[in-house]
């Protein structure tokens, strides 16, 4: 079997980069296609106060906080992370976040499995 090796190895800023209303930019590092459906990896770049609706998925969605300070909604809990910080959240629970910090913020995300994040919302509500 022949492996592809153009895409596994992305430098800084490499990626696919597609910008959400929400005020995020999503730089897709893997995708369900380049991995058989296993998993997407995104570097998720949060402008100041910018966040999605509330929503579900119908995959886990991994979530490490590389820079900045952000509130996140998990169904009825209200947590704030920092660098460092993992938050996972099983399919189907509802969840959102807010980059509350003055400087753009930075996720990494992953979906398990992949392949199925985009347009993937199922539940459209906002976070106060």
């Amino acid at each position: 079997m022949v492996t592809d090796t153009s895409k596994l190895f992305l430098d800084r800023g490499q990626g696919e980069t597609t910008f959400q209303a929400s005020g995020e930019f999503w730089v897709w590092k893997a995708t369900g296609e380049m991995t058989d459906g296993k998993y997407d990896q995104v570097e998720l770049i949060t402008l100041p106060q910018a966040g999605p609706p509330e929503h579900t998925h119908i995959q886990d969605e991994l979530f490490y906080f590389l820079e900045g300070t952000h509130r996140i909604k998990i169904a009825d809990r209200m947590f704030t992370a920092t660098p460092g910080a993992f938050v996972r959240i099983p399919a189907g629970v509802s969840h959102t976040w807010r980059n509350i910090g003055k400087d753009a913020g930075k996720i990494l995300l992953t979906f398990v499995p992949g392949g199925l994040h985009r347009g993937a919302f199922e539940t459209v509500e906002s976070i106060s």
